[in-house]
């Protein structure tokens, strides 16, 4: 038993080091002053420390383990059907296949060995590191030059802003800081999100307010509230329209008004995107090919992302496979948010939050296909906490106990697999 007990602080440290690691990397890679850390490379160790713990564990145990994890088992054999019967890059998307399968595995181990303070410490910790990169991005921004748009030190301005909107989203609906700090830090956010000029960003923001304790607020205290921004619209609109015409919520007005395509700067992206899609549409071009466009479909010859994780599924493996990996996905998240609400599990509300941003944002985004793509971790992670309450706690425990019981319960798992 000693031994056992060992064996699995030995590898439960590991792990949540090599989780860590690969989280860092996601965010280097995001983020302008580190992104001289090269993500592919870092994820080597990370693969590899991975596959080193995974040996100290029972393997019918730790197969037993993940499949209770539908979600992650279900698209994993969707993956590997294709792979072995249609795809055309064997050995390119054996590696990519390994990658996203171990990435799920380390998950669903993560969910088990590690308590709820654990996982929403991991969200606290998120939460900060954003708001100091956003903060010293502020002093060593890049400005484009074309339509102003600030991007808070990160590489993307929209990649700046949804981590701004998810940040604002984790501290309103927890109570990690005192209120002194937590509403400039709020506010702090929204302006960056405002200021990126990301209308996905700014749609995160609406979401990170349905799953806060706002939502369950009386209506005469919306209507309230509605009195004083009544008063001061005028002054608001003319300072939002004036400012910086390229602001999130001008941009929004813009697309909502018809006074601009509400999806202007991926028109090109987009018909890049259906032609490569349309190429291969049965059979795909790999699941190597990810987030990816054919040069020939360029008018340039560049390689580019079609910016919908939608259409990027279609392009790695063709119509069939690629909607069904969306109706998996749907079908598993619908039925997860079914039990949230029918059950008022609460403590559940940021990680529905963090993935229900992502499943809208995809329509203009590559998430949910990359590998080390902060957003994307971001989400799986979130799914990994939903599927071990849904399948492990709330299983075996009253569902008003469940939130503050699991500790015990990752304590039974993690022995058993062993």
């Amino acid at each position: 038993m000693a031994k056992a007990l060992g064996v699995r602080n030995f590898v439960k440290r590991g792990l949540n080091f090599i989780f860590l690691l690969f989280m860092f990397t996601n965010f280097a890679i995001k983020y302008k002053h580190l992104n001289f850390i090269d993500g592919d490379i870092l994820l080597v160790p990370v693969l590899i420390g991975l596959v080193f713990f995974l040996f100290f564990m029972k393997g019918e145990k730790l197969l037993s383990l993940f499949i209770q994890f539908r979600l992650f088992a279900a698209l994993v054999i969707c993956f590997a059907v294709y792979y072995i019967f249609l795809d055309p890059l064997k050995g390119e998307s054996a590696v990519y296949l390994f990658a996203k399968t171990s990435l799920f595995i380390m998950f669903a181990l993560i969910m088990s060995l590690n308590s709820d303070e654990y996982k929403r410490s991991f969200l606290k910790v998120t939460a900060i590191i954003v708001l100091l990169s956003c903060i010293y991005g502020t002093f060593s921004q890049t400005v484009d030059a074309e339509n102003l748009r600030l991007s808070f030190g990160f590489v993307n301005v929209n990649g700046a802003g949804t981590c701004a909107a998810i940040s604002f989203g984790i501290i309103l609906q927890n109570k990690f800081f005192p209120k002194y700090f937590a509403i400039p830090a709020m506010i702090f956010l929204a302006y960056v999100v405002f200021m990126t000029g990301s209308r996905g960003a700014l749609v995160v923001l609406v979401i990170a307010v349905f799953f806060s304790d706002l939502r369950r607020m009386p209506i005469y205290k919306y209507l309230l509230l509605l009195v004083p921004l009544l008063v001061a619209l005028p002054f608001l609109s003319r300072f939002v329209l004036q400012t910086n015409s390229s602001n999130s919520v001008a941009r929004m007005l813009g697309g909502l008004t018809g006074k601009e395509s509400m999806f202007s700067n991926r028109d090109h992206a987009y018909t890049y995107g259906i032609k490569t899609f349309m190429d291969e549409i049965f059979m795909g071009h790999g699941l190597a090919r990810y987030g990816w466009t054919d040069p020939i479909f360029s008018a340039e010859g560049l390689r580019g992302n079609p910016h919908n994780g939608y259409l990027s599924l279609g392009i790695m493996m063709g119509v069939v496979f690629g909607l069904v990996f969306i109706v998996i996905l749907l079908r598993y998240y619908v039925v997860y948010l079914f039990d949230f609400f029918s059950h008022r599990k609460e403590y559940l509300r940021t990680y529905f939050f963090i993935a229900t941003s992502v499943i809208l944002n995809t329509f203009v985004e590559s998430y949910l296909v990359g590998i080390n793509e902060l957003v994307t971790s971001l989400f799986w992670y979130s799914m990994a906490v939903i599927q071990f309450d849904y399948y492990f706690v709330s299983r075996t425990q009253p569902v008003a106990l469940a939130g503050s019981k699991s500790i015990q319960f990752n304590q039974k798992i993690s022995d058993e697999t062993f």
